[in-house]
């Protein structure tokens, strides 16, 4: 087969499109032009002229990941005899969310919208389309799940399709080749061998693109905890240790270590039900790590579903946990209404959509401003002001030897190990600053610092 080396330029592209108050800036602008080589296969094939922006691409392929298909389907004529074949690229999303659908029609200028019931489906099944646009898009930009397995079935079965009249094969042969093909694709598929040099490979508009369609916000009530999670089958639970991966790189070298060795992003497999694949969840609990990193990490990222609303109802829960007002009886009740707002509640399918009513929403708006009930210190421990008393820590302790040298550790029970002291002397000495002594005395280290983590992302990521 002919490798072809393929100019794709991404020039300055703006759609004109009505904006609904739950899609954040949707409109999409390049900054510049860039031109990127790749090698394909078959054909000369190139992006759509009017070209697009890498963030909608990334985004884009995030979004496939979570909630597209590929799919070839057969006709047949009035003997039930295979005739043909459709091939058929989709994105189902709730109807709530159709503007999306119609945005992501409009900048790849291809495809149509069909409403299903409670969702819009946006369709690509002319062959032109298919190869114009759906195939250099994921051909330069690869999927991250065995999805990708699907995609290269589809564009393999594609040009088998395409080039039939010029194939040495008699037609019963290339259909049964393309029979055989689509019957182990997706949800059919028993193969999920990537290929050896694929690539799992992470960006922030990616992320987005994937939470938007198998990631939720949302509250546990039983404990007042918040949870950011990200679900996939667990035959691709490598996919989630390499978002876990992508996510503490946000973090300071301090930080990094404690994130690193801790559960601070926790990834749970859960067993199937009936015969529905078994599913691994990332799940992020940590209020410090919760407010001052991720949160303003997605606040730099691009929303473009009713995701983005999710988004906002959450940030306001992290921010009053954060702040010790969910431990009041009033904060907890106000929290709990909010939450219940979120996520399927706001569906406008839902038979009893939930709303803050506008005396809720008045005590909610008192809560938001009245002071906060923690104090958080330098050394990263928060303390309930009313009570002076410590609820949380988050930092590392960095220890001084008289040798000159450092080390760090997670805990005070790690330090208090390798020094051969007990906790209550490390925890006197991180308050005092003075010498650490073992039992005979002897000085083991010149002194033990807190060191804050989860303060801040690194904004150089």
């Amino acid at each position: 087969m002919l490798s072809i080396g393929v100019l794709y330029s991404f020039l300055l592209y703006t759609v004109n499109f009505s904006k609904s108050d739950n899609i954040k800036n949707i409109n999409s602008n390049c900054y510049g032009e860039i031109a990127v080589n790749s090698e394909l296969n078959d054909v000369h094939r190139e992006l759509p002229k009017s070209s697009l922006d890498i963030k909608f691409i990334e985004w884009f392929v995030g979004l496939c990941e979570a909630e597209s298909n590929f799919l070839i389907r057969t006709r047949k004529n009035e003997k039930e005899e295979v005739s043909g074949f459709e091939f058929v690229f989709r994105i189902t999303l709730h109807k709530d969310d159709r503007e999306v659908l119609e945005y992501i029609k409009n900048i790849l200028k291809c495809g149509r919208l069909n409403s299903e019931r409670d969702v819009i489906v946006f369709t690509v099944s002319q062959l032109n389309e298919i190869e114009r646009v759906i195939i250099p898009i994921f051909d330069k930009f690869t999927l991250n799940t065995t999805k990708h397995l699907d995609y290269l079935d589809f564009k393999n079965a594609f040009f088998i399709f395409k080039n039939r009249k010029s194939s040495e094969l008699v037609v019963h042969e290339l259909y049964s080749n393309i029979i055989r093909i689509k019957e182990g694709m997706n949800s059919k598929r028993v193969v999920f061998d990537l290929p050896k040099d694929h690539i799992i490979n992470i960006t922030g508009n990616y992320l987005v693109g994937f939470l938007e369609g198998d990631g939720t916000f949302y509250l546990s009530k039983h404990d007042m905890s918040i949870h950011f999670s990200l679900v996939t089958t667990t035959i691709n639970k490598n996919f989630l240790l390499k978002i876990r991966e992508f996510l503490l790189n946000l973090l300071d070298e301090y930080s990094y270590l404690l994130g690193s060795t801790t559960k601070l992003i926790n990834i749970l497999d859960k067993k199937s039900n009936n015969d529905r694949r078994a599913v691994s969840l990332l799940d992020i609990t940590q209020i410090d790590f919760v407010y001052n990193i991720l949160i303003p990490y997605l606040e730099s990222l691009e929303f473009r579903t009713k995701k983005y609303k999710d988004f906002l109802d959450f940030k306001t829960l992290v921010m009053l946990i954060f702040q010790g007002k969910h431990l009041t009886d009033n904060g907890k009740e106000l929290m709990i209404k909010l939450s219940n707002t979120m996520n399927d509640n706001r569906l406008s399918t839902n038979p009893s959509p939930k709303i803050l009513d506008t005396n809720t929403q008045f005590e909610l708006d008192l809560l938001i401003k009245s002071a906060p009930l923690i104090s958080i210190d330098s050394e990263g421990r928060a303390m309930i002001i009313s009570e002076n008393k410590y609820i949380r820590s988050t930092y590392v302790i960095k220890v001084y030897f008289l040798n000159g040298t450092v080390s760090y550790f997670t805990s005070g029970t790690s330090c208090a190990k390798s020094l051969h002291v007990s906790n209550d002397t490390i925890t006197k000495r991180l308050n005092d600053g003075k010498p650490v002594k073992n039992k005979e005395g002897l000085v083991v280290a010149q002194s033990i610092q807190r060191i804050k983590a989860y303060s801040s992302f690194n904004v150089n990521f």
